[in-house]
């Protein structure tokens, strides 16, 4: 009996402990300009969509216990990945080269078709390539190759083109759709690789 009441007195106390210091604390991430935590630090504690470009993270430490999702471009754009402990190398580890946009992981959005801001129009966005069924810049369809008829060369040149301007490797599929006399972008595919 008595060694019941000394168990049970034993897993009280272990309940009743304090936490440690990184648990108390408000999740956050911290960047850091150097590898292995070192240099200038930035601590983030909120959804940042544009990191500055004078600012180039190469190691990250998170807060609080939590997940943060970063991004090779800005606006949560490019090769995004959920980081769920910390980083002493994010290049060695992401294989970017760098890091322009971070959010907590629970706030990341399902990726489901959106707008893409600063342009593309409603897509689909996976892991390494984005989907655009009718590309947009600046909320206008991509016109194309109206000189050349839609020729298959320029619809491919233009596909590239698109996805190039918006952070990607290049396209891995463009078609041509005829709307009222005048050639779109329709179809296309982004990639991060080649």
């Amino acid at each position: 009996m008595l060694s019941r009441i000394i168990l049970a007195s034993a897993a009280l106390l272990a309940a009743a402990a304090p936490v440690s210091a990184q648990d108390r604390m408000a999740p956050n991430a911290q960047l850091f300009s150097g590898t292995d935590y070192q240099g200038r630090s930035l601590t983030i504690t909120r959804e940042t969509p544009v990191i500055p470009a004078t600012w180039s993270p190469r190691s990250i430490r998170m807060g609080g216990g939590s997940s943060w999702e970063v991004c090779e471009l800005p606006n949560f754009r490019g090769r995004c990945t959920v980081l769920r402990g910390s980083s002493a190398n994010l290049q060695a580890q992401l294989g970017v080269s760098g890091v322009r946009s971070i959010r907590a992981a629970a706030a990341a959005p399902t990726p489901l078709p959106q707008p893409v801001p600063g342009g593309g129009g409603r897509s689909l966005k996976g892991m390494a390539a984005e989907f655009f069924p009718a590309p947009e810049v600046r909320g206008r369809r991509v016109e194309a190759c109206n000189r050349e008829g839609g020729a298959a060369a320029c619809i491919t040149r233009e596909s590239d083109n698109f996805c190039k301007s918006i952070g990607y490797a290049g396209s891995r599929n463009g078609a041509a759709q005829t709307v009222g006399g005048r050639i779109y972008l329709a179809d296309v595919l982004c990639s991060r690789w080649r």
